[in-house]
């Protein structure tokens, strides 16, 4: 039995559903055209048991063992110390996922896929060396952006990433990042983006889908999805609202932190309406108008190309991937959007009311967005990970 082993925290489970969604979406294809077995280790941080409240209490409602969506998923703990012990997290995880790990391979060979390169893709490198199996690593944003701001933290990952059969990241910018970060020559960090799903995300009944996510049927609607932390910028888009015509709502797709201040600040014009499965986001992208995404930092924003496969003009920052994915030209084609800096709220306002003042074209947009689809990434990791395993050349 040969399988892929995908290895990171960032994966769905019955508890957290909606968290990690986009590694899915990206192996399962992998998966299916490889026509090898897969199967999931998603280590979970576990905490001392005064420290379980908000997030923490979801984490340990997570099952060890389960199937989620055809998948099997197993979630081995590890210990934790949120804020004390982040740069030791990597040996955490790979000690309390080992024998998970140890017991695949004796089961046959495997290719370990890590996403996201702290702790996970450290951890996978640990193990990888231990049992004697390839491991691929796949940057996704912060882990560079960020966290590997840290020295200690950026040692271990290039270490990390000297050892790997593959060094992979979304975007071309985090590319660079990966390369900088590791001082391995440019051309060994692969670049393979997200796909996005063009059957799910498509224009569709503008009435329907507000009807259906209780939207005001009259007016434009301003889009945000993610997650409601400052990062995101969406305080921006709230203080946007005032300059922007009477007839605008701001809704916002995502749960987080900030969403009782947000809330407050945005009051009749701002609708909150959580965290949404895969359908109810589609929805609210037909829903839509605009989508705006005011972040300070991004790899490969994967609701960026749902908008735009939906049909849907974005105002974005002009950050990580996000000039990549509107076609790198400045200024940005007027009929997908506009970019603005980082941090900017007249910039953004004032795009917003630009976009808003002339007339979509929903039909450019989708076309424009059918470059996004899963065939290319999907083909490129299947192969490799079928010559890793020895089914095909390398």
């Amino acid at each position: 039995m040969k399988r892929i082993v995908t290895f990171t925290n960032l994966f769905p489970s019955s508890a957290m559903p909606t968290h990690g969604l986009f590694v899915h979406e990206r192996m399962r294809r992998v998966a299916a055209a490889s026509g090898l077995d897969w199967l999931v280790v998603s280590p979970v941080p576990e905490v001392a048991w005064l420290l379980r409240h908000g997030s923490w209490r979801r984490w340990a409602a997570v099952p060890r063992d389960e199937v989620w969506a055809g998948v099997r998923v197993l979630h081995p703990r590890y210990r934790h110390w949120p804020g004390l012990s982040q740069r030791r997290q990597a040996a955490a995880m790979a000690a309390g996922a080992r024998a998970a790990v140890a017991a695949l391979a004796r089961e046959g060979p495997i290719v370990l896929d890590a996403h996201y390169l702290w702790p996970d893709g450290v951890a996978a490198a640990r193990l990888a060396q231990e049992l004697g199996v390839p491991f691929l690593l796949t940057a996704r944003g912060s882990d560079l952006n960020v966290i590997a701001a840290d020295r200690p933290i950026a040692a271990q990952i290039r270490a990390a990433a000297e050892r790997a059969a593959g060094c992979f990241a979304v975007s071309r910018a985090l590319c660079e990042r990966f390369a900088a970060v590791t001082g391995l020559p440019r051309e060994r960090i692969v670049e393979v983006r997200n796909g996005v799903d063009l059957d799910r995300f498509r224009p569709g009944d503008r009435s329907a889908a507000r009807a259906e996510l209780g939207l005001p049927a009259a007016g434009r609607i301003v889009l945000g999805v993610g997650r409601l932390v400052p990062g995101k910028g969406f305080d921006l888009a709230v203080r946007a609202l005032p300059t922007l015509p009477a007839d605008v709502t701001l809704v916002l797709v995502g749960d987080g932190p900030e969403r009782a201040a947000l809330q407050a600040a945005g009051g009749a014009r701002l609708r909150c309406l959580g965290a949404l499965p895969p359908a109810g986001t589609a929805a609210a992208y037909r829903a839509a108008d605009v989508l705006v995404l005011p972040s300070e930092r991004e790899g490969w924003p994967n609701v960026v190309t749902e908008a735009l496969a939906s049909g849907l003009r974005v105002v974005a920052t002009r950050v990580g991937g996000i000039p990549q994915i509107l076609g790198d030209h400045e200024p940005v084609d007027p009929r997908l959007g506009a970019l603005v800096p980082p941090r900017d709220g007249a910039a953004l306002a004032a795009a917003l009311a630009g976009v808003l003042a002339t007339a979509p074209d929903p039909a450019f947009v989708r076309t424009f967005a059918m470059r996004y689809g899963w065939d290319e990434p999907v083909r490129f990791l299947a192969s490799r990970c079928r010559a890793l395993l020895g089914e095909e050349a390398a």
